[in-house]
Parts: structure tokens; sequence; C-alpha cells
């Protein structure tokens, strides 16, 4: 693995928001070079995190539990906006947070009250190291490429930027589709989303060498993925071990958050790493059909490869 500085600008440096975060991430593993997968019970790469769905009950305990054991040093977690969440529960459960700044139900967001709803929320969760401002919010809420940038991302990213000046801002995600994901990207680039935020979020539910390097090359900021994975639970190791790494490579991705830990009942079954369903005393147990949760807490080890994308 190797460690460089982070990307800067002078719309970053003014409150040095990067040198918070920057301090946390460790670079992508780099042209040839090997990482290992998992360390002595968890994942010895900081770069690589979980989305932790924000679940109450049984599931709480189950999640800590594992967040616990596989040793996270990042999560990705729900906050909440007009309805908040029980992230808190969470946020002290890994050494660093990326807060997604937005609602669990898709729906429409009052662009007036967003700044007001934002500032209340991240006063809630001051400590966190990154907001994700929304979540696909062509989908999510129905907003254009050039609504979210001047209605949402860069009044956000002013409010940040003058009352959170430690909390770095991270540009919604478009869809994570091959056939979408480039065009949205640059679409939010073209309206100015580079130039207020620190970070660009990609979900990279794809691998298609065409689609990533379009990807990449739509934006001049530096790129976190926010969400990958399978709902293939067998493919779940194969996709950790062979697709992460050349997802992280030819998008130059500071970081990388699997989706997820635990999906809530009925929303997209078939992506949990582990089951809602404790196991022996009650500690955590691989979801059905994966056999990734075992992989990482120590169950096989095996290296992390970043390969080089294959010239056509």
């Amino acid at each position: 693995m190797i460690s460089t500085e982070l990307p800067t600008r002078e719309v970053i440096d003014r409150r040095g928001a990067l040198a918070v975060l920057g301090a946390a991430i460790v670079a992508v593993t780099g042209c040839g070079k090997s990482s290992s997968l998992t360390g002595p019970g968890g994942i010895s790469d900081p770069a690589l995190g979980f989305n932790v769905q924000p679940l109450g009950g049984g599931a709480l305990a189950l999640q800590l539990q594992a967040i616990d054991r596989l040793r996270l040093h990042w999560i990705r977690i729900t906050l909440g906006l007009t309805s908040p969440t029980i992230a808190r529960s969470y946020v002290g459960a890994a050494p660093d947070v990326l807060g997604l700044v937005g609602d669990l139900a898709p729906g429409p967001i009052d662009a007036r009250a967003w700044p007001s709803l934002l500032e209340a929320t991240l006063r809630r969760y001051p400590d966190i190291q990154a907001a994700e401002l929304l979540n696909e919010p062509e989908s999510t809420n129905g907003l254009t490429a050039t609504q979210y940038v001047q209605d949402f991302l860069r009044p956000g990213f002013e409010l940040i930027r003058d009352r959170f000046p430690g909390i770095a801002v991270v540009a919604a995600a478009p869809v994570g589709d091959p056939r979408k994901t480039p065009d949205r990207l640059r679409q939010q680039t073209d309206a100015g989303a580079d130039e207020f935020c620190d970070f660009r979020a990609v979900h990279a539910y794809f691998s298609e060498e065409g689609a990533l390097a379009a990807t990449a090359g739509a934006t001049g900021r530096p790129i976190l993925v926010t969400e990958t994975g399978t709902r293939d639970a067998g493919q779940q190791v194969r996709w950790f071990t062979d697709v992460v790494p050349r997802i992280r490579l030819m998008l130059g991705a500071h970081l990388v958050f699997w989706y997820d830990l635990l999906e809530s009942a009925n929303a997209f079954p078939g992506f949990s790493v582990i089951s809602n369903v404790p196991g022996p005393g009650g500690q955590p147990q691989p979801a059905p059909g994966s056999g990734l949760y075992s992989l990482l807490t120590g169950g096989a080890s095996q290296p992390l490869r970043a390969q080089a994308p294959r010239r056509r």
C-alpha cells in the first residue's frame, strides 16, 4: 500500500477540511503492489469501509459487534434530514464517519428549507469527518443535475465551510449504472459540482472498464466510492477481492464503502454481509450464502490485489 497527499485547491484550502479528512485516509493500492485484505481478526486496509444502516432493536447490537470484529476504520451511515435516524448509536463505533445527509425514504425536499435542515442535522453530528449531501438526488429527490448543484450542493458547501469547517463535503453520487453514471456525473460537473465540494461520490455497482474510465474522467475532484457490492451472496467474496481493487485503481478512489453490513427488512435483499439472526452466543453470523464476513474476520485470508486495467 502506498500513501499520498490528497489533491488540494484554493476552494478547499480556505478552511482546511481536507487536511482533517486526509489525516484519516490511506490512498489507493497502487500499480501492481498488493496489500493484505485482512489483519489479525479484521480489515487491515483503513480505506475499506462499510455502509451501515441505522437500525434499532436486535440489529443494533449485531451491527455494533460486527463493526468491532471487522475493525472498521470508516463507516457511512444515513443521518436523516426531515426525519432523524438513530445514527448517533453508531457514530462512536468506528474512528471515522461519513454521514449521509438525507432521509431514508425518497421524496422532494424544499430548497428553501434545505440550509436550516442541513445545519440542524450537522449540529447533532458535529464530530463526523465528512458529510455527503443527499443520495442519488435525481432518483431519490427528483432533482436535475443543475437543481442539485445550485439549490443544494452549493448552499450546503458554503454553509459547512462557514459553520462546520472541520467537515469535508462530498457531492452526492448519481445512480450506480454503467449506462448512466458517467453522463450524470459529467452533468453535475458541468453544473459546477467540482467547485462546491471536496470529493465526488460514485456508486460503482459495475466493473466495465469503459464506464469506469469515463466516470473517472467526468470530474477533476478526488473520488470516494460510497457504495459498491453485489446482491448475489455467492459472489460477494469475488467482488470484494477482485472487483473492488480494480474499481479503486481505475477511479483513483480514496475510500471505498461496501454496501452493506445488514440491510433493513425487505429493502434490498441479498446485499447484507451478516444475518439478521444472531449466531451462537448472540454473535453476528454470515448472511446466508455469503462467505465475506468470515473472510474479513479471519475465517480465511487472501491478498487484495490492485490490477492494472487491460489495454484494448
